[in-house]
C-alpha cells in the first residue's frame, strides 16, 4: 500500500512539475502581457496630454514641429491599439508571434514620446 501511494506521488509530481518548473501556463502570460501592454498605452496617453500642456508655451515655429510630431504620435498610438485588439484576439498557443509585433508598436511609440520631450529639455 505504502509503495502505491509514493508511485501516486511520483505521478502526480511528474504531471504536475513542468508547469512549476516552466512558470506560468500560457494563459496566465497572455493575461499579464495584455495587462502590462495596456497599462503602457495608458501611461502613454497621460504623458502626452502632459506634453500638450507643455506644447502651449512653443514659439510658432516649434509649435508647427510639435504638432507634426504628435500627429505621428497618434498614428503610432493608433497602430498599436491595432495591434493590441490583435493580441486579445488571438489563442493562447499562437499570441506570442503578436507579442513582437506589439512590442515593436511600443517601442515606436515611445522613440516618437522621446523625440516630442526633447523638445522640451533644448530650452
Amino acid at each position: 500500500m505504502r509503495r502505491f501511494c509514493i508511485l501516486i506521488t511520483l505521478v502526480a509530481f511528474m504531471l504536475t512539475g513542468p508547469q512549476l518548473a516552466f512558470g506560468a501556463s500560457p494563459k496566465d502570460e497572455k493575461g499579464e502581457y495584455q495587462k502590462q501592454s495596456e497599462t503602457k498605452l495608458k501611461e502613454f496617453q497621460q504623458k502626452m496630454e502632459e506634453l500638450k500642456g507643455k506644447a502651449v508655451q512653443l514659439k510658432e515655429d516649434a509649435k508647427k514641429e510639435f504638432d507634426k510630431e504628435m500627429k505621428d504620435f497618434q498614428e503610432k498610438q493608433v497602430v498599436a491599439n491595432q495591434k493590441l485588439e490583435e493580441l486579445k484576439s488571438k489563442s493562447t498557443k499562437t499570441w506570442r508571434k503578436m507579442k513582437a509585433k506589439m512590442d515593436s508598436a511600443i517601442n515606436e511609440l515611445d522613440k516618437q514620446y522621446n523625440k516630442m520631450v526633447s523638445r522640451f529639455k533644448k530650452k
